[in-house]
């Protein structure tokens, strides 16, 4: 099979957009809910063919209005642990029944150990993906 030189071109060029069309607000949420809508995160995956990617809508959902607030505050350091948890990993890694769980309470606890670092307590009582999408 000929490869075509473009071909990574255009896999470097999508990535480029899908990181410059992500929208720049931290959240989209009403302020008095206990519910924290994430922008979508975007993330690299592990792959030795070519780009892959992974693009996960993500609703965190606090104990009460105070963790849900606490949570906002803080939105930068959670994406960024989020970014940490997601990036890297193999698309045969989020394959399975299981393994979209797997994430999700890794997530949790993660995201747990850093609010808590930093407001000290844990504040997430649910993580839910909206929308998870490999390419």
């Amino acid at each position: 099979m000929i490869r075509s030189p473009f071909r990574s071109l255009h896999l470097a060029l999508l990535g480029i957009v899908l990181m410059l069309t992500a929208p720049l607000a931290l959240a989209v949420d009403d302020l008095d809910s206990h519910y924290v809508t994430l922008e979508p995160v975007v993330v690299n995956m592990a792959s030795s063919d070519r780009g892959r990617y992974l693009q996960a809508s993500i609703q965190l959902e606090g104990n009460d209005l105070e963790d849900a607030r606490a949570i906002r505050e803080h939105i930068p350091a959670v994406r960024d642990r989020l970014i940490r948890i997601l990036g890297g990993r193999s698309p045969d890694s989020l394959t399975g029944g299981g393994a979209r769980e797997d994430l999700r309470n890794e997530a949790t606890d993660e995201l747990n150990e850093l609010l808590e670092e930093i407001t000290g307590a844990p504040r997430i009582a649910a993580l839910y993906f909206s929308d998870f999408i490999r390419q």
